[in-house]
């Protein structure tokens, strides 16, 4: 009998932490949808709330406050969205230049399959910016350490001669991240009526035309 009890036990309790993941996952997933596209002041915990389908109180169950609500969206957006684009530029088994072309291919690729998430941090860092709370702080680390990934594989190709050493490799990672965030806007607004494998391509040959000794590839 007692072991029938601890059985039933465990059945109760799987559903219930699954019941959560769940709800976390749809608290997240409306507020990544909602800070997008209306800002992250203009978005209230009743909003997030409303459209997760729960309390105000069940949110701030998960999330004492909607700063940590955000913060936990960067988190998730570093891990789901610039790990696996990290791995990918960091690979010895390519070249420096093919590099360069997988970095853009993956953020058009995130662009297409996980608009909002790859947007966040480009939507974040505006409305942020000045504010010194532990939300920007973040913003900049994560684009600080993009800017140092890239800045690294160019550095490489200009050692190898692959890359013109005319500009330096952290201005010239400035402006490829400058465009990588004009392409996730671009496409954010005109994504309708663009097509996102030409996009792509447009980026990856002013990018390469601009860092590479021999032009686009």
């Amino acid at each position: 009998m007692r072991q029938v009890a601890e059985n039933t036990v465990k059945k109760q309790r799987v559903p219930n932490a699954e019941r959560r993941r769940n709800s976390i996952r749809s608290v997240l997933d409306s507020a990544l949808s909602l800070f997008v596209t209306q800002g992250y002041d203009s978005t209230s915990m009743d909003d997030v709330a409303g459209r997760a389908g729960l309390t105000k109180g069940a949110v701030y169950f998960y999330f004492k406050d909607k700063i940590s609500l955000l913060y936990a969206l960067l988190e998730r957006s570093e891990a789901e969205l610039f790990e696996p684009i990290y791995d990918v530029i960091r690979s010895k088994r390519s070249s420096p230049t093919m590099r360069i072309v997988h970095l853009t291919s993956e953020f058009s690729r995130v662009g297409a399959e996980h608009k909002e998430l790859a947007l966040l941090h480009v939507v974040v860092s505006l409305e942020m910016h000045g504010r010194g709370n532990k939300v920007e702080e973040r913003v900049q680390q994560i684009y600080s350490r993009l800017h140092a990934e890239i800045s690294d594989v160019l550095r490489e190709g200009q050692a190898g001669g692959e890359f013109a050493s005319t500009i330096s490799p952290e201005y010239q990672a400035s402006v490829i991240i400058a465009l990588i965030d004009g392409l996730l806007l671009e496409w954010h607004r005109r994504g309708d009526i663009l097509d996102g494998k030409q996009l792509a391509r447009s980026a990856r040959t002013m990018i390469l035309n601009g860092v590479t000794t021999n032009g686009a590839r």
